[in-house]
């Protein structure tokens, strides 16, 4: 989740994350609509974000997420003319990924852009493995799925009515147990502890008076209950994202607006483990199966973290496949499995990494081009299954207490059996 430019509140697109009021994630098509002009604010960042993906690009030729994203950016400042090459460029090299059409309000309407977006169209690679494994109500707009393995249940966190529900057989009550004072925040990653009978969740605000503020809630997994809070008492804006739990009850969480990592250790306080400002919009996490490295998905790639010491290096990608854009991401076997929703249409990939785990020496695209698919977001494993959000509807709420800008849908939660 985040405050974004382009797309989805769970992962920003890699040009552009502007700190005010900003455009949302995408989970339904929207039209396009001329946009306001840019102020002087907004005309820095662009060119800070611009150089940065250059050099970016720079260091990286092949890498076509980076290279969307510098197109997208383009768009985003008004430099149609360099946004057309950059995509032209794309589209010499054959690059297998459908333009989001969203992503190019300032283009859209210029005969070339479509041009460009029928050929893109024509070679996209359409994969359609998963299937629907359950329906929630569109009110409850989840970002997360948790699984209970002792009790077969599922948790869905939502966005808009602050607030886990429990999902059995089908059937979804809500978890926490009456008014909870003080209210939770709006939901996002959880992971559910089953040897201490707990849930995880990372909270946060966007908007109001609570705007950036966070806080990773535990709840007993049971009851329903809050057992304990953990919150950040800078007085630095924070969006506690994704979280990860270790066998010895370590807690880790990234900090996409403050660009770290947090960790709880038995319970005991929250501390800074990573540094702020040392990623740029860290999301995605997940634990090494020895529990000795965290993977760490950023706006351009993989960090690879020492979960004993905090040391970081960015995980090499030697593969055809762009690890760029990640929202969800998971350790599958001797690999990771990503949900790819920042750079064009989104898709499911699991990548091959080396027997040291620091480079990606392959993927396979598992998911793409679902019919379901409005900024699918994250899941949960289970077994040899993923689980994951196919849809949210964050784009279409209004503010808090108001009536939604368009019409909201049922959330598919589909799931994916992992060849």
């Amino acid at each position: 989740m985040a405050i974004l430019s382009f797309r989805p509140r769970s992962v920003p697109r890699l040009n552009v994350v502007f700190a005010g009021a900003t455009i949302l994630a995408a989970c339904a098509s929207a039209p396009h609509h001329p946009e306001p002009s840019l102020t002087a604010a907004e005309r820095a960042q662009l060119a800070n974000d611009t150089a940065q993906l250059e050099r970016r690009l720079a260091a990286s030729p092949d890498d076509a997420g980076i290279r969307y994203s510098l197109c997208a950016t383009y768009d985003q400042a008004r430099k149609v003319p360099e946004a057309l090459r950059c995509l032209e460029t794309l589209d010499q090299r054959g690059w297998p990924v459908s333009i989001e059409p969203g992503d190019f309000d300032a283009s859209h309407l210029r005969p070339e852009f479509q041009a460009l977006l029928r050929r893109s169209d024509a070679r996209a690679l359409r994969v359609d493995r998963s299937r629907v494994a359950f329906v929630a109500p569109a009110e409850i707009v989840p970002e997360n799925v948790a699984f209970d393995p002792k009790t077969g249940a599922f948790f869905l966190g939502s966005l808009s009515l602050r607030k886990v529900v429990r999902i059995v057989d089908g059937r979804i009550q809500d978890f926490t147990r009456g008014e909870v004072l003080p209210p939770l925040l709006s939901v996002v990653g959880m992971k559910v502890d089953p040897l201490r009978r707990t849930l995880w969740a990372a909270t946060e605000r966007e908007h109001g008076a609570e705007k950036g503020q966070s806080a990773l809630v535990l709840f007993d997994v049971d009851t329903g209950e809050i057992v304990r809070r953990f919150a950040p008492d800078d007085g630095q804006p924070h969006l506690f994202n994704d979280v990860v739990v270790t066998a010895a009850e370590d807690v880790f969480v990234t900090d996409s607006v403050g660009g770290g990592i947090y960790r709880v250790s038995a319970r005991g306080p929250l501390r800074a483990f990573v540094p702020p400002g040392t990623f740029t919009y860290p999301n995605g996490i997940a634990l090494s199966s020895d529990e000795k490295k965290l993977f760490v998905a950023f706006d351009a790639g993989i960090a690879v973290v020492d979960t004993a010491t905090g040391a970081h290096s960015e995980l090499e990608n030697a593969s055809p496949h762009s690890i760029a854009g990640i929202d969800g991401l998971y350790v599958h076997h001797d690999g990771l499995l990503a949900v790819q929703n920042g750079i064009g249409r989104p898709r499911v990939v699991r990548f091959a990494l080396d027997s040291k785990a620091s480079r990606v020496t392959g993927g396979e695209v598992l998911e793409s081009g679902n019919p379901y698919f409005h900024s699918p977001t994250t899941g949960v494993l289970v077994g040899n299954r993923f689980y994951y959000v196919a849809n949210c509807e964050d784009r279409n709420l209004g503010p808090e207490g108001q009536a939604p800008i368009r019409p909201l849908h049922d959330v598919r939660i589909l799931s994916l059996d992992l060849p």
